[in-house]
């Protein structure tokens, strides 16, 4: 995987955080939301940490229809344009003219994910901006789909000003069902099951000065790291989950995979990334564990070790001798001196 997320793997804190943000506002409940679609609280105030495209695509489609809104996405995009997207504030500060900005949107995005390729093309009849999808999703994509076209026509009309006519632009998406109504000519719309969208306008637009007039404050985004160190805070969220779910029956890899909403091959190659196996990152949450009922609890040995999913005191006084150099009941009874003093 070297220095690249798995085309699974997605920032949430970059797709969902405008979202949910608006979705507390309205009165949704973000906490829960996370949780049915195994999405950790964290991703969103962590830029480096990765979670399961498909989850974030699903969260979307549940918070339009929690709220009852089908314009949920669109209503959220067209204020991220207006306001300005950290994601691509780069682009926007530096661009030119919108040929420009389309052409650094491709290099900028292509930084910080790779569930989505973004491309960009011109020829004597048409330029065309295209998003494809990475994977296939295999649920509804009707807030997917408005929130990314919503957003780059959006855009493409706040930065160009009175040089935009909605008549001479084309939209390929798999639906416009969550599209505002009037938000285009119906004409301008072409249902296609392509796995993405893709925006089409004359090739004049692309030398006419470009300026959306953000005024977006820098802020890390999540960049890949070159030597992989962006996988980092998905290993420290798989580390979490594992201690939430470590106990007497055995936890194969498969079954803490599904726990986190991902394939078991996806994680395996998110953990070599970061020269650490599923084995041992099950031993040190195991150790971490123990240590901490033997050293703050009067919890039994053999209780203690059944939590860990050990097979009885024996094997945790074992372990334990590996772990700290010490038996369960010696730590124990050190760490109580400790705390008397």
């Amino acid at each position: 995987m070297n220095n690249r997320s798995d085309p699974k793997f997605t920032r949430a804190m970059l797709v969902l955080l405008p979202l949910t943000t608006e979705f507390a506002q309205r009165g949704g409940d973000v906490e829960a939301l996370l949780l049915r679609h195994k999405i950790p609280l964290a991703a969103l105030t962590t830029p480096t940490m990765l979670v399961d495209a498909s989850a974030c695509y699903a969260a979307m489609e549940d918070m339009a229809e929690t709220l009852g809104d089908v314009h949920f996405g669109a209503k959220a995009a067209t204020e991220a344009a207006n306001k300005g997207a950290p994601a691509i504030w780069n682009a926007a500060k530096n661009a030119v003219t919108l040929g420009d900005f389309l052409a650094r949107i491709v290099v900028e995005i292509a930084t910080q994910v790779d569930n989505v390729r973004y491309l960009f093309s011109a020829s004597a009849d048409a330029a065309n901006f295209e998003v494809q999808r990475t994977l296939r999703v295999s649920g509804p994509t009707t807030q997917l789909d408005a929130i990314g076209v919503v957003f780059y026509v959006s855009l493409i009309k706040r930065g160009l000003g009175k040089t935009f006519d909605p008549k001479h632009i084309i939209v390929t998406a798999p639906t416009n069902a969550g599209f505002p109504p009037d938000f285009l000519p119906k004409r301008s719309f072409i249902k296609s099951d392509i796995n993405g969208l893709r925006i089409s306008f004359p090739p004049k637009w692309l030398s006419e000065p470009f300026s959306p007039g953000w005024d977006v404050v820098e802020t890390t985004r999540g960049e890949f790291a070159r030597d992989g160190s962006d996988d980092g805070a998905t290993v420290a969220y798989f580390r979490s989950v594992l201690m939430e779910n470590i106990g007497p029956e055995d936890l194969s890899l498969n079954r803490f995979a599904e726990i986190c909403g991902t394939h078991p091959r996806q994680m395996q190659r998110i953990l070599s990334a970061q020269g650490v196996t599923y084995s041992q990152m099950k031993d040190e949450a195991r150790r971490h564990l123990a240590v901490e009922l033997v050293a703050n609890t009067s919890t039994p040995i053999a209780q203690i070790a059944l939590r860990v999913g050990l097979s009885g005191s024996s094997a945790l006084t074992r372990a334990f001798r590996q772990w700290t150099g010490k038996t369960p009941m010696r730590f124990r009874a050190e760490a109580a001196r400790d705390h008397d003093k």
